[in-house]
């Protein structure tokens, strides 16, 4: 394992001191459901989204569950587009020479064991409890050939407490999490890289861990126009900081600097869901304003995703919105044991809506009973 990480990190972080450095919003967890209705989590999520996101949605989760296996795989198109180069064998400079101009972008998400019971020996109770890990990828290498690269592996246990203070009204929780982090940090050149020097992992990487907190309420409108159930939400995520600065596990030997924080952020928005929208379809809609805190010197209209989802037949979910300036879709399947969703979304690599779109498709597969 040990072996594993080093090598990912060594290949990852290949950078000139120079290179200028894609201005992505790093998050430690994504949703393929979120991701097919523009990004919307903090008034819509249910089951793992709520590890991350408002902690108070935990007591909307609608049955309980334990889920045995749950895996997200996510890669942007130009990840797909330049596999070929990036895995074979031959002359090294030339196969990463051909991938130049393009993002690649790879995440690899598990969230299993995990344990949701919406009713926690109360009505008034509701506990999640899930073991996450998430691996991602970001390697940009620019025509100029210099390489931007970001590494994030994140892994820890976390549970979730939400209490309805007040049946049908409002709701409130807290998530505590433990995480080991292992991220990408300083520079090391490419062709210090081709040129077969000596990698100092100690310089190139950080790893830390941390016990944080996640805040959240929310709160059901009386206010029902044209029967729509309207639903406000707030959170706020690691609220210690993000710092990383506990004692980390050692799992790669030398390295003694820190990893790139996770800033505290908050988190606002509404949703609203109505029976029969469509003739035989439950609608769930929402607006938010998400990663405020997480967006330094970058636009307003970054933070913007608004998007929802039409169930049919409570097992089929066909998912839509905007993310960021960008489209989104999404389908999901709930039967049974097996839950399967996939989703295309637009994330903004630059400070503005617009700038650079970088197209992201995820897959999710659960086994849960």
């Amino acid at each position: 394992m040990k072996k594993f990480i080093a090598c990912g990190v060594t290949a990852l972080a290949l950078t000139s001191a120079n290179s200028h450095a894609l201005d992505q919003i790093i998050r430690p967890y994504q949703s393929a459901r979120s991701a097919g209705m523009g990004g919307v989590r903090y008034t819509t999520g249910l089951y793992d989204e709520n590890f991350f996101g408002n902690p108070a949605r935990a007591a909307d989760n609608p049955k309980w569950r334990i889920d045995v296996f749950h895996i997200m795989v996510e890669l942007n198109s130009g990840a797909i587009q330049n596999v070929s180069d990036l895995t074979k064998g031959g002359d090294k400079l030339k196969n990463v020479a051909n991938t130049a101009g393009t993002n690649n972008h790879a995440r690899v998400q598990t969230v299993f064991p995990a344990f949701y019971f919406p009713n926690f020996f109360s009505s008034k109770n509701a506990v999640s409890i899930g073991l996450i890990s998430s691996t991602q990828v970001d390697l940009d290498l620019r025509k100029n050939f210099s390489v931007d690269p970001v590494t994030v592996v994140d892994a820890g246990p976390a549970i979730t407490y939400a209490r309805r203070l007040i049946p049908n009204r409002l709701t409130v929780g807290a998530t505590a999490r433990y995480t080991y982090r292992l991220a990408t940090n300083n520079s090391y050149s490419t062709i210090d890289y081709i040129s077969g020097r000596k990698f100092n992992l100690e310089n190139a990487a950080g790893e830390g861990s941390q016990i944080d907190f996640d805040l959240g309420a929310t709160h059901k409108i009386a206010w029902k126009p044209k029967k729509w159930v309207l639903e406000s939400g707030f959170a706020v995520n690691n609220v210690m900081g993000g710092k990383y600065d506990g004692n980390s596990p050692d799992l790669v030997t030398k390295v003694r600097a820190k990893p790139i924080r996770q800033p505290r952020t908050f988190n606002l928005g509404v949703s609203g869901k109505k029976e029969n929208f469509i003739k035989g379809a439950r609608s769930l809609v929402a607006f938010e304003l998400t990663d405020i805190g997480n967006n330094k010197n970058g636009s307003l209209f970054r933070l913007i995703h608004m998007g929802g989802e039409l169930t049919f037949w409570d097992w089929l979910f066909v998912r839509g919105g905007i993310n960021q300036g960008y489209l989104t879709a999404g389908v999901g399947i709930d039967i049974p044991l097996l839950k399967i969703d996939f989703a295309t979304y637009g994330e903004e690599m630059s400070l503005n809506p617009g700038g650079l779109e970088d197209r992201r498709y995820a897959l999710r597969v659960s086994i849960s009973i």
